[in-house]
């Protein structure tokens, strides 16, 4: 299979098509809303085409799995909306929040519209896929919650990685648990996909927490900090820090294509073991994109109690 990067180049247009399909009829969205639904990197729905396209060994998506990449967009798309108001992010997709455009009652009434399509479309293949999908955002609002208002009383690692798999994880886990479905693959080799997926979204919210961390000591970002501080409080001391938060993200890179248990490899052939292995680095590069310096420099944070809290 070609990388995930130039497979991402190849079905963004698609997905963007259908987005533009499914918000932009009588009365779906506010027009007001399309240009953040029209932008985005679609990790997401390319982990749901690749993890299909590879399964299948098609070239071409289904209609129902791209169907379910849009879904997945959208619902991803929903939640950003909420997360900008709660952290207190300015930007999004190069264009200001739109809590901040339209303000924070109409940005609510926005994301729930918006919840809406997600449903919409997985609907016709199934009332699995649409009871996934409330887990998946369940899931979600429950890792956020505790990113916010404190969970579980576990050591600072345990928590970050629970908060982690939840708030971003777990629709990465639903995305190529989706792909797995849409090929007509067996339970098993659906939950292999699925814990394979987690391991990517975990592994992509530690490299933009650790972008984060490089943007808060450079003084570039002043919204109040999330799971990032977290991570931060998940490492000792201050020597070798930026060393043991590359371990933390080398070793879920690594263990992401070991998700696919036994029970996916039968069904995988060899030769696509590494492609799967090498999408999640793809992912992680992506998210970094230059916000995290490689230069040999040594990695200063602010102090964990330095940071302001929510």
């Amino acid at each position: 299979m070609i990388p995930f990067r130039d497979f991402l180049e190849r079905i963004r247009p698609a997905v963007n098509r259908r987005i533009e399909e499914v918000t932009s009829g009588e009365d779906a969205i506010d027009p007001g809303v399309l240009p953040l639904l029209s932008k985005g990197k679609r990790m997401r729905a390319g982990l749901l085409l690749y993890v299909h396209a590879g399964l299948t060994r098609s070239s071409a998506p289904t209609c129902q799995a791209l169907d379910l990449a849009c879904a997945v967009e959208l619902a991803h798309a929903a939640s950003l909306i909420l997360d900008d108001m709660l952290d207190g992010d300015t930007v999004r997709r190069g264009a200001p929040s739109l809590h901040l455009t339209r303000g924070e009652g109409r940005a609510v009434l926005d994301a729930v519209g918006i919840l809406a399509l997600p449903y919409a479309l997985a609907a016709p293949y199934g009332a699995g896929y649409v009871a996934m999908l409330a887990s998946a955002q369940q899931s979600m609002a429950r890792g956020v919650a505790w990113e916010m208002l404190g969970g579980p009383g576990l050591p600072a690692a345990e928590l970050y990685d629970a908060i982690v798999a939840r708030k971003t994880g777990r629709l990465f886990s639903l995305a190529a648990a989706w792909g797995a479905m849409a090929a007509g693959e067996e339970e098993a080799v659906v939950a292999a996909f699925a814990n394979y997926g987690l391991s990517a979204g975990k592994a992509m919210q530690i490299a933009d927490d650790i972008v984060d961390l490089h943007a808060h000591a450079a003084g570039a970002r002043d919204s109040r900090p999330g799971s990032e501080a977290l991570l931060l409080r998940s490492v000792s001391g201050d020597n070798g820090t930026r060393q043991t938060l590359r371990s933390i993200l080398e070793r879920e890179m690594d263990g992401a294509a070991a998700r696919i248990t036994d029970e996916g490899r039968q069904r995988v052939p060899p030769e696509m073991w590494e492609p799967f292995g090498l999408v999640v680095r793809d992912i992680v590069g992506l998210t970094i994109a230059g916000g995290m310096p490689d230069n040999g420099t040594p990695f200063r944070v602010a102090c964990p109690d330095r940071l302001p809290q929510r």
